[in-house]
């Protein structure tokens, strides 16, 4: 007999077991495409790979249980320091939680934090290709590193003072900072310098490129030890912090009140393999003292340092 056959010398039986095969076939695909669907929620058994079973997904980070500004330590640390009026703000970079103390409305003049807003203006204008960067190199690091006032005001004049300071927040996003007089007195929160810092050198993506990112980023870790407290202090050993603070102690026609400290500290730390892992910023202008503005903010990177430095 010829092995060609017409469709309809094809038997029943035979029919019958195609369409078997087919059904088959369809089955497997069907269980394979919903296997892999489900994949957060079944494994394998290791003893017996053939076996699945069942597994609870990964319960979802809780901020609030695991605040690291808990009642108990927030109120050791205020009984402590006694602070007045602040605001800080931690943010944490790996679980993308973000914390809050003090009084949320309070506005605070920057001092030399304000550094950060003039070096995020020229180097934009470096990356614009405005400005070359050899021309404000001397300046830029003098400014950070040694937070040299002569530098800063150089710069900010460069960059064109109030008027592109203002045009800055507003593309940084930064609606509780107001400047209308020099930089030092420009009034902001915690909440928008750590919106800044996390736009300049932490992890958000913002108007300046990563090249620029990086030479503040290092600017920033290099500041000279005797200026690197607050957010850069009481942090794992290997870790590192870029940071800049800012210290003044208010005289008369000052902002008020007088006669008082500004203490104010910014700061991202990054654990041993370079990873970002925190941003602390605090801010105060009621310190009777420098010091005690220096050990309360240090206290507090302490505290946070604690609860997210595993």
């Amino acid at each position: 007999m010829s092995p060609r056959r017409n469709l309809k010398q094809i038997s029943k039986r035979e029919r019958n077991f195609w369409a078997l095969v087919a059904l088959s076939l369809i089955l497997a695909v069907v269980t394979w495409q919903h296997g892999s669907q489900r994949s957060d929620s079944l494994i394998a058994d290791p003893a017996n790979p053939d076996v699945v079973i069942s597994a609870q997904p990964t319960p979802e980070y809780d901020c609030a249980i695991n605040n690291p500004f808990n009642d108990v330590a927030i109120t050791t640390w205020t009984t402590t320091h006694t602070p007045g009026s602040y605001n800080a703000t931690a943010i944490d970079l790996v679980n993308n939680c973000t914390y809050s103390l003090g009084n949320p409305d309070g506005r605070y003049p920057m001092a030399s934090t304000g550094k950060v807003m003039i070096a995020t203006g020229v180097l934009e204008m470096v990356a614009n290709g405005i400005l070359d960067y050899s021309s404000i190199q001397s300046d830029l690091t003098a400014m950070i590193t040694q937070s040299d006032n002569s530098a800063a005001d150089r710069l900010y004049a460069i960059m064109g003072k109030a008027a592109p300071m203002q045009d800055l927040e507003v593309r940084y996003g930064l609606t509780q900072t107001t400047t209308d007089r020099g930089w030092g007195t420009t009034l902001t929160s915690s909440a928008d310098q750590a919106k800044l810092l996390n736009q300049v050198i932490g992890k958000q993506e913002s108007p300046l490129p990563e090249a620029q990112r990086e030479v503040l980023r290092t600017l920033m870790k290099s500041v000279v030890p005797e200026q690197a407290w607050g957010a850069g202090t009481n942090i794992p050993a290997g870790w590192s912090a870029a940071v800049k603070n800012g210290w003044y102690q208010s005289v008369p026609g000052d902002i008020p009140p007088v006669g008082l400290w500004r203490i104010n500290t910014v700061g991202l730390v990054s654990d041993a393999v370079n990873t970002p892992r925190w941003i602390l910023t605090a801010y105060s202008n009621e310190w009777p003292s420098q010091s005690a503005g220096i050990s309360a903010w240090n206290d507090l990177s302490a505290l946070l340092s604690g609860a997210l430095g595993k």
